[in-house]
Formats: C-alpha cells, sequence, structure tokens
C-alpha cells in the first residue's frame, strides 16, 4: 500500500482534515470556490483536491492546469503533489500560461516567437528621458510632456502606473479618467502618465516587442480570434484550479474565462481578507461574485486558523473590525497575549526591538524565527543598524517574487542575467554575511505574505504608515487594513506591535498618531491581559468565546 492509495486503489484522504477541509476536498461538483481564512490549509486542500481528481480518475493529470500566484507557489505545489503520487500536471503564474500558449500556436503556424520583455523599465526610462518615438493620438493632439522636469514619475513610479493600467484592461487614452477614479497618486498628474503610457506603447511596438502584461492580453485575444486553437485549448486542459483567486487581475480573470469551456470545470481558493494587490491592480470582488459569473458554483467556507493561537487570531480579527469577511477561529491551543508598545522616536523604537529579538531568542529557538515586519522598506532599515548593533545577525525575507515571476526567471536565465525578485528592495546594506545563514527576518507586510513565524513584531504602526499616506480613498483604505491583518496574522505564538510618536528627527516633521486600528487591537489586548489575571487559562478560553460572541452579535462575524 503507497502512502497515497490504500490496497484498492482508492485514495486516501488524510487524518486530522476539518469537515469543512474534507468537503472541500471531496465535493463531486464541477464549479467550487474555498473562501480559506489565514492559517486555514488552503493550500493544502487544493493540493488535495487536485490529488483526488486524479487517483479517482475524475481528472487526468495532462489536462489538469494550476494557476499560481508565483513560481514558488508552483514549485511547492508539485513538491507536494509528488509526494502524493501525482505528477504531469501544468501549474504556472497566469502569465506563464499565456507564454506558453503563444508559443505554441506560432509553433503550430510556424511563425517566430514573440520577443517578450523580462523588464521594460529600460524603454520606461528612455521615454522619460525623451528618446522615444514622435507621440501620437492624445499625446500629440495635448503636447508631448517635457521630460525631465519637475512632476515627473519615477521610472519605478511608471513601471507601477503602466502594470496597473494593463491588468485592468486601459489603454493609454483610457487611464486618466480610471486613475483619477481610483485615486492613484503619483508624482506626476495623470494626464502626464497617460502620455509617458503611450508613448511607451508606440516604442514598444515599434521594437515589435511584449512586456510581461501583454501577454495576458495577446493570448485572451488569441483565444478569442483563433477558434480552432481555443478548442484544442480546451480540450487539452479541461480542469482548471486557481490559487490566491483574491490578487486575480481583470486581465487574468478574462484569459480565464476564455480557457473554460461550455461546461466549466474550475475549483478556486482565496482569501477576501487577504486581498492587498489592488495597487498593483487586483480585483477582490471577482472572488466575491464568482457565483454569479459562473452561475451553479459553491461555495465552502474555511475559518478556523491552524497556524496561530486564539490570542493572535482574536487580536487580528479585531484589526479587521467590520471589513471582516468572516468569523475566523483558531484550532490551536492558548499562548501569549499580544503586546502594544508606544516609542518617542523610530530610534527609540528600533533599539527596543532589537532587545526584544534577544530575549524572543529562546533556546532551541532559531533567529530565523523571527520576523519583524513594516509597512515600507525604510522602516526596516532603521531596525537593521540596531539588529547589527546588539551583533544580532538578519536577513531578508524571500516572500512571493510576484505574478510573472516564473516567466521573468526563464527570460532572464536565457539573457545571462541573475534574476531580480519582483517587489520592494530591502534596506540597503541589509542581509547575512553568507547566504542561508541564519538570521531575524526583515520583511515588507507584502513581502511576509504567505510566510509565518512563532514570534512576530510588527512595527511602525502609525498614522500615514500603517495605512500609508498616500491610500486616500475608502478602497485604499480598506485595502491598509487588510493589509495590516495579513501582517499580524504570521505570528503562530508570540506578536508585539509597536508605533513610534514622532521620527527620530522630530524637527523636520509633525508628531505622529497611531493608526487608527491600533486601538482595536489595544483592547483586545488588554480584554485577554484583564481575563488572564482574575482567573487564569480557564478564563482565557471563555473570555475567546465572549469575544467570538460578540463580534457576531454586532455583525462583525
Amino acid at each position: 500500500m503507497s502512502s497515497a492509495t490504500a490496497d484498492d486503489g482508492h485514495f486516501v484522504l488524510p487524518a486530522g482534515l476539518t469537515s469543512p477541509q474534507r468537503e472541500a476536498v471531496t465535493d463531486p461538483g464541477p464549479l467550487l470556490s474555498v473562501l480559506a481564512g489565514a492559517g486555514a490549509g488552503k493550500t493544502r486542500v487544493l493540493t488535495l483536491r487536485v490529488a483526488r481528481r486524479v487517483h479517482d480518475a475524475s481528472a487526468e493529470p495532462e489536462h489538469v492546469l494550476v494557476a499560481t500566484f508565483s513560481r514558488k507557489a508552483a514549485t511547492e505545489l508539485r513538491r507536494r503533489l509528488y509526494g502524493l503520487e501525482v505528477g504531469g500536471i501544468e501549474a504556472g503564474t497566469f502569465h506563464r500560461i499565456a507564454l506558453s500558449l503563444i508559443l505554441r500556436q506560432r509553433a503550430d503556424r510556424r511563425a517566430a516567437p514573440p520577443t517578450v520583455l523580462a523588464d521594460r523599465r529600460p524603454l520606461l526610462s528612455r521615454v522619460l528621458g525623451g528618446n522615444s518615438a514622435k507621440p501620437r493620438g492624445a499625446a500629440a493632439r495635448a503636447g508631448a510632456p517635457t521630460p525631465p522636469g519637475p512632476g515627473q514619475p519615477s521610472v519605478s513610479q511608471l513601471d507601477n502606473e503602466v502594470g496597473w493600467a494593463k491588468a485592468r484592461m486601459l489603454a493609454p487614452e483610457a487611464y486618466e479618467d480610471a486613475a483619477r477614479r481610483a485615486g492613484r497618486r503619483t508624482t506626476a498628474s495623470p494626464v502626464a502618465i497617460a502620455e509617458y503610457y503611450e508613448r511607451y506603447e508606440v516604442l514598444r511596438q515599434r521594437q515589435g516587442a511584449l512586456d510581461l502584461d501583454d501577454l495576458l492580453w495577446r493570448c485572451a485575444d488569441m483565444l478569442e480570434s483563433d477558434t480552432a486553437f481555443a478548442d484544442a485549448v480546451r480540450w487539452r486542459f479541461r480542469h482548471l484550479f486557481v490559487d490566491e483567486m483574491q490578487d486575480v487581475n481583470p486581465a487574468q480573470f478574462r484569459l480565464l474565462g476564455f480557457l473554460l469551456g461550455d461546461e466549466p470545470d474550475l475549483f478556486v481558493v482565496g482569501d477576501p481578507n487577504q486581498s492587498v494587490y489592488g495597487w498593483n491592480g487586483a480585483d477582490p470582488t471577482l472572488l466575491r461574485q464568482l457565483p454569479e459569473l459562473f452561475p451553479g458554483t459553491r461555495v465552502i467556507r474555511l475559518e478556523e486558523n491552524h497556524r496561530s493561537s486564539p490570542q493572535v487570531v482574536a487580536v487580528a480579527a479585531a484589526a479587521l473590525g467590520s471589513a471582516a469577511d468572516g468569523a475566523p477561529t483558531s484550532s490551536r491551543p492558548d499562548g501569549s497575549v499580544p503586546r502594544v508598545v508606544a516609542h518617542a522616536t523610530d530610534d527609540e523604537e528600533a533599539s527596543w526591538v532589537a532587545n526584544q529579538v534577544w530575549r524572543a531568542h529562546k533556546p532551541g529557538r532559531r533567529w530565523s524565527q523571527i520576523a519583524v515586519l513594516a509597512r515600507t522598506n525604510a522602516q526596516l532599515q532603521a531596525v537593521a543598524e540596531a539588529l547589527g548593533q546588539a551583533h544580532i545577525p538578519y536577513q531578508l525575507a524571500g516572500g512571493e517574487a510576484g505574478p510573472a515571476s516564473d516567466v521573468r526567471a526563464e527570460l532572464t536565465a536565457s539573457a545571462g542575467e541573475e534574476e531580480e525578485e519582483e517587489g520592494e528592495d530591502g534596506p540597503a546594506g541589509a542581509g547575512p554575511a553568507e547566504s542561508g545563514a541564519d538570521g531575524v527576518v526583515l520583511a515588507t507586510f507584502h513581502r511576509a505574505k504567505g510566510l509565518e513565524w512563532p514570534a512576530v513584531f510588527v512595527i511602525g504602526a502609525s498614522d500615514g504608515l500603517v495605512p500609508i499616506a498616500s491610500a486616500r480613498t475608502a478602497a485604499q483604505r480598506e485595502e491598509e487594513r487588510r493589509l495590516l491583518y495579513v501582517a499580524l496574522t504570521r505570528a503562530v505564538d508570540e506578536l508585539t506591535c509597536t508605533w513610534a510618536a514622532a521620527p527620530s528627527d522630530a524637527s523636520r516633521r509633525s508628531p505622529r498618531q497611531p493608526s487608527p486600528w491600533l486601538a482595536a487591537v489595544e483592547r483586545a489586548c488588554a480584554s485577554f491581559e484583564s481575563a488572564a489575571r482574575m482567573a487564569g487559562p480557564e478564563a482565557v478560553s471563555a473570555h475567546l468565546a465572549s469575544m467570538r460572541a460578540q463580534l457576531d452579535a454586532e455583525g462583525l462575524g
């Protein structure tokens, strides 16, 4: 008997699955949406469902396609499936799927493969430097911008805006209105960004190149126009699985729609409370609207957190407040009471955190089991310096490398270049002296997504940072709130939140206020401390039940 099948050949579900998890794995329906909270085991459920369907012959591995958020996620999925005696499935990001289909169609037509830009920033730099082709259309009518000059966006800003526009399927002429409605803010006006975007498109097209976001558009257009090829693709990939559905953008969803046939076979997992990529074009409403978009879709909720202590789960839920989707609970034993600590300055906060990190390094606990999380990389610099002064090793979190990581890795490798991870860079000069060395993990909230540590310090929780000052619209602030939730739920047992009332150079900036969501966190922490002082562990458990009942009564559950 193998590890995955019994003597009669049937797939054996592992012990310990909860009833909702088991239901998500075994449900016979072709359309299923699983809303899985933080630590609820969504990757395990997705993997087991693929394995169950392959082993019971309701799906053949060569007809299975799994869309993941990153190369790392695809690699982890294959590793888990290999342990369940399943191989031969195709898994990758939407960008990887799009590129492979474009290459296949061109090969069928004996056409040359497309030129794909691993990084569009060099072209954007030329656009900003005025070295591009003469503008046309809206840019010509409005008058080309005068680069460089005051109010000109950085290459990084323009890259973000072009990526956001393409994820939302916005051509240059549609960018201005959409950006204003969405509250997009850069150092340049929306009309200027639209003009730069159009100039970039002219230059890219004259070079006959596609950028990574173009792959999604081009593949969907191809499936829409080439009926015979689309039918062949749908025959090949009859069973579709999508991970991190809350982070899917409209361009990806359009491609998904063309991949599905008249009788769709679709399984998705996602968590509305962890939708934190709206700034990059993701549309979390697609996950919620799936039953309307695909009638007959069944929704199953996984709300039990198997990672974090009840105290961490309750505090994180308090931070979400009325924005919470569902009522998360914990299956783990009681843990320590989370803390909220205020400091006078950033330097004082950094020194205090370094001291507490030293204390958290208990016998048997590696430095890498401790993490310091911040909203921005700049905040991590002071902590890196304080850790260095205390002779505490540290490193940068790898995290998810981004939604086109598998395509970018291949293109950069073929060009003989080292892959540069997508996302925010770490603090200057940070990281251990030797690769792979044990060290305290420093990460932004975004980089921490999908990771976990026994002890977590969430620092810099002041207004203007949590939420970030550039978050002006209600939707942007709600996303910032969910991002705080993501950071808090990275903790397994120990959680500490800190904030500083002023920057170290207080003469240059006005004093700060704590994050508007920190008060709810403090109240939850204080209530746990009070219960623990009054009657010990039994009272803490009773208090948890009371808090859950109160959240339900207030309509927050």
